[in-house]
């Protein structure tokens, strides 16, 4: 497994009202959510990246407002062979 350090200044994560773990948290949520968005990830890939079951990372995109009917007809077949 490949981790990704992105710089942030502690005054942005104060004034979002985050700490360091869930600024973490909520930056794998994001990106995750925006990589299934452009259907580079598929919704099983999406949900591991953001360490949430499936259904919780529906639940997710929705609070996110991203559609989790994005998916291409390989995506979804993918996706419900792995369900």
């Amino acid at each position: 497994m490949t981790t990704v350090e992105v710089p942030v200044d502690e005054r942005w994560l104060a004034n979002a009202g985050l700490n360091q773990a869930e600024a973490q948290h909520e930056f794998r949520m994001i990106l995750a959510a925006k990589l299934f968005e452009l259907r580079r990830l598929t919704l099983g890939q999406a949900a591991e990246m953001a360490g949430l079951p499936v259904w919780n990372f529906m639940e997710a995109l929705s609070r996110l407002e991203v559609s989790v009917m994005n998916l291409t007809d390989e995506q979804l077949a993918h996706d419900l062979q792995q369900a």
